[in-house]
């Protein structure tokens, strides 16, 4: 069954419309047919109005379709005329399956709507695509489209059920962002070979503090990096300690005349990812302020 919940289109509005002309159409034409045989039972009912009017309307029917009728179906059963039946079960037919396609039109109509409104939860939410959760979700979303009632109901079901999964994947971390001051000066003069040595160098440094203090996850540039903590305490203390082993860096490995100085800056908050999802494309703005703080 589909509850025609979703803005209807023009399509839609037509069928559903034809259906309910058809079906007042077919009751008319039952009462046109069936309601003479009834007041055969009477004495003289073609003097009274009604009766006769309802007779008038049978023979004019009749009249009209049964040649038509004769053409392509035949319609004596068992040595009696039953045209007035047949017209009837055609009418009911006909009806039905008016109804039947007006119903496919709305269900794809609901089913469009369910993936339309769920592209935009998906963006609202931050839900990632490729991720476990978008999977999930898509998972959902295909058992609802093939069922039978797809409406807003089914709708608000699907998100609340992604909604919770959702939440398990939401977590309080905190964000580190690091950024090589003046990279771009630094390797101004120098030779490529003593910056790519420095960088990697570098690199190989900060990723041994974050392992140190638990780092979950790490997305680089060419000169910075965002870390994920677990923790806030995790976090200031890794940027604290990549600060203070610059000194040592600079001074014994390093190759290159400038020396190293980074800018850094933390942020906390709840965020929804999973362990899956490459930091680099979760978008959030708890990510958002640890890098303009930097």
């Amino acid at each position: 069954m589909v509850h025609r919940e979703a803005p209807k289109s023009i399509l839609v509005h037509v069928l559903f419309g034809l259906r309910k002309l058809l079906g007042v159409a077919t009751f008319a034409l039952i009462i046109v047919l069936v309601g003479p045989k009834l007041f055969v039972l009477f004495d003289n009912p073609k003097n009274a109005t009604v009766p006769a009017k309802l007779f008038e309307a049978r023979e004019y029917v009749l009249s009209k379709s049964v040649p038509v009728l004769h053409r392509y179906v035949p319609t004596n059963i068992a040595g009696s005329d039953r045209s007035d039946w047949i017209l009837i079960g055609l009418a009911i037919v006909v009806t039905i399956f008016s109804g039947a396609i007006a119903q496919r039109a709305q269900t794809a109509s609901n089913r469009r709507l369910l993936r339309k409104s769920a592209q935009a939860w998906r963006r609202k939410e931050g839900v990632k695509p490729g991720s476990k959760l978008d999977a999930e979700l898509e998972t959902t979303l295909r058992m609802a489209e093939s069922g039978k009632t797809v409406n807003r109901q089914e709708l608000l079901r699907v998100f609340a059920e992604t909604k919770k999964k959702l939440d398990t994947f939401g977590r309080e971390v905190a964000f580190l962002a690091v950024d090589v001051v003046g990279s771009a000066g630094m390797k101004a003069g120098e030779d490529h070979a003593s910056i790519q040595y420095d960088f990697e160098e570098y690199r190989k440094l900060v990723e041994r503090i974050f392992r140190a203090r638990g780092v979950l996850k790490t997305a680089w540039t060419p000169d910075g990096v965002m870390a994920c903590f677990a923790h806030v305490e995790d976090a200031c203390q890794s940027g604290k300690d990549v600060i203070k082993s610059l000194k040592v860096f600079n001074r014994e490995v390093k190759l290159s005349k400038a020396d190293f100085s980074v800018r850094c800056g933390v942020n906390a908050g709840l965020v929804y990812f999973d362990d899956s999802t490459p930091l680099e494309t979760i978008s959030d703005r708890v990510i958002d302020v640890a890098g303009h703080m930097q």
